[in-house]
């Protein structure tokens, strides 16, 4: 009898544990087709104001390409390249036919190189310079966060607050020229702009400038998360049992407290990304940001359309992997 009931609650168990795991990928599953659908959205959105907006605004790209002096046979060449000459439906549904395909359209007047091949060239560069600003951005922040978080509301929580303040309140485009005159003109220890591009000591200015305001932002994130993980009963438990400090901060506190801080410097990796633009501006690095500059000041509609695309694809996918692996650990996103 005792073994026929224990059979029975194994079962039964096993049962339930089966459709626990069936009901968890379902809504994981649903979960994910919903943020998918809305990230497609997005991606969809932007191509379609990056295209009205470039066709909007006044001049004409091929006097930008070829000048005004160019004969009118090249000019009318140029347009047909274009399809300048084509309605703007027209226009429109190429481009959206040159995504499908890959390519995001060809470069003019030569029509061998497509958009995508030059993206491709300079991603690497892009990609490097936001993970050297992530990489100096994470360790400062988690300094500058537990540190304030262990001394909250003294005059240490005061000072270390006011610098990710001012790191949040700099201006990039202040940061980064104040960066070379310090660095390249006072004291001469780093290259300047265009030099060293392919070496790591060519990443430490330009990775600072990048990462200044994340560091800022993500160490104001780390204090109040800190700050509420140490008020925890937990942790009051831990230091009860009589833990060294550095045992309860390092091994109880600071990994529940990462956790958003984890989430929210991935989300912000497709911001870097984004910002590289005017950081390779400034220190004459290539790079996608680079490359989007000349397509504007040449008015090339595709340049500009594929490698606003792409920067778009690339922040809504960071932020989707992010979310995704957010919710697969945490029940309640889902939910």
């Amino acid at each position: 009898m005792a073994r026929s009931l224990r059979d029975t609650l194994v079962v039964a168990w096993t049962i339930r544990l089966i459709d626990g795991l069936l009901s968890t990928t379902w809504r994981l599953r649903r979960y994910l087709l919903r943020r998918l659908a809305s990230s497609l959205l997005s991606v969809c959105g932007v191509a379609v104001l990056v295209f009205l907006f470039l066709h909007i605004i006044p001049g004409d790209p091929v006097d930008n390409l070829l000048g005004e002096d160019a004969r009118p046979q090249d000019k009318q060449e140029l347009r047909q390249c274009l399809d300048l000459d084509q309605p703007l439906p027209v226009q429109f549904g190429r481009f959206v036919y040159s995504i499908f395909d890959g390519t995001l359209g060809y470069s003019c007047p030569d029509r061998k190189t497509t958009v995508a091949s030059r993206v491709r060239k300079v991603m690497p560069a892009t990609i490097a310079l936001a993970m050297s600003a992530m990489m100096v951005a994470l360790p400062l922040a988690l300094l500058l966060g537990i540190g304030a978080a262990l001394r909250a509301n003294t005059r240490w929580d005061a000072l270390l607050t006011a610098i990710a303040l001012l790191g949040i309140s700099l201006p990039s485009m202040w940061l980064g020229p104040m960066l070379l005159y310090l660095f390249y003109v006072i004291v001469p220890i780093l290259p300047g702009p265009g030099e060293d591009t392919a070496k790591l000591r060519g990443l430490v200015l330009p990775s600072i400038m990048l990462g200044t305001h994340l560091m800022a932002m993500l160490a104001r994130m780390t204090r109040s998360s800190m700050i509420e993980t140490l008020s925890e009963d937990y942790i009051r438990t831990a230091r009860a049992k009589g833990l060294p400090q550095w045992k309860v901060v390092y091994k109880h506190a600071l990994r529940n407290a990462l956790l958003p801080v984890i989430t929210v410097a991935g989300m912000q990796f497709g911001a870097l990304l984004a910002g590289a633009v005017v950081t390779e501006k400034v220190f004459a690095r290539p790079g996608l940001g680079t490359l989007l500059l000349e397509g504007i000041a040449q008015r090339d509609y595709r340049v500009v359309q594929g490698c606003t695309l792409v920067i778009a694809g690339m922040y809504v996918a960071v932020n989707l992997l992010v979310d995704v692996l957010y919710a697969a650990t945490d029940p309640r996103i889902r939910v």
